[in-house]
C-alpha cells in the first residue's frame, strides 16, 4: 500500500495469488507505475483489460524471452528473476523460505548490491544478519514527525 501511496514504480513477476492481488490493487490507481516481468515471451494478444494502462503508460510488460516462449518453466522463472534483481533499485522481501529459491536469488552478486527490506519474522533472520532492514512503516510502528506522542508519565 504505501508504494501505492508514495507512487513508487513496482517492478514484479506476480506470480502468486497474493502478487496477483497486489497487482490488482495497485491496477486501482491511475497514476501508479507498475512493470510486469513475464517468465515467457509476451504474446501478441494481451488481454483487452490491459490495454488502457498500456496506452496511459502505467503499465509495461517486459520479458527477456522470444514470443515463441508460451510456457514458464523453473529455468525460465530463474532467467526472469535475474532480470528483476537487475531492474529493482530495492527490495522488499516480506518472506523468504530457508534454502528457497528467492533467498538464492538475493545471494546473487546483483541483489547483494541493492537494499532489502523485510519483516521481522524468525524465518527472515538471515536476511536480517545480511544486513536487510526491518520494514517500519511511517506512523504505524514508529512515531511520525509531528504526530501527537503518547503521555507516559
Amino acid at each position: 500500500m504505501e508504494q501505492r501511496q508514495l507512487g513508487y514504480c513496482v517492478v514484479s513477476g506476480f506470480n502468486s495469488r497474493l502478487e496477483q492481488s497486489v497487482f490488482r490493487f495497485l491496477r486501482q490507481d491511475v497514476q501508479q507505475p507498475i512493470v510486469y516481468v513475464l517468465g515467457r515471451g509476451i504474446q501478441p494478444t494481451l488481454p483487452f483489460d490491459y490495454e488502457r494502462d498500456i496506452q496511459l503508460g502505467r503499465l509495461l510488460f517486459v520479458s527477456p524471452f522470444e514470443a515463441s516462449v508460451s510456457t514458464v518453466t523453473p529455468e525460465t522463472s530463474d532467467i526472469r528473476d535475474l532480470l528483476l534483481v537487475e531492474l529493482a533499485e530495492r527490495f522488499f522481501i516480506p518472506y523468504v523460505t530457508p534454502g528457497g529459491n528467492l533467498e538464492r536469488l538475493l545471494q546473487s552478486e546483483a541483489a547483494r548490491r541493492k537494499p532489502i527490506i523485510t519483516l521481522d519474522l524468525p524465518q527472515n533472520e538471515a536476511l536480517l544478519r545480511s544486513g536487510a532492514r526491518i520494514y517500519q512503516p511511517p506512523g504505524l510502528l514508529a512515531h511520525s514527525v509531528g504526530a501527537p506522542q503518547p503521555n507516559l508519565s
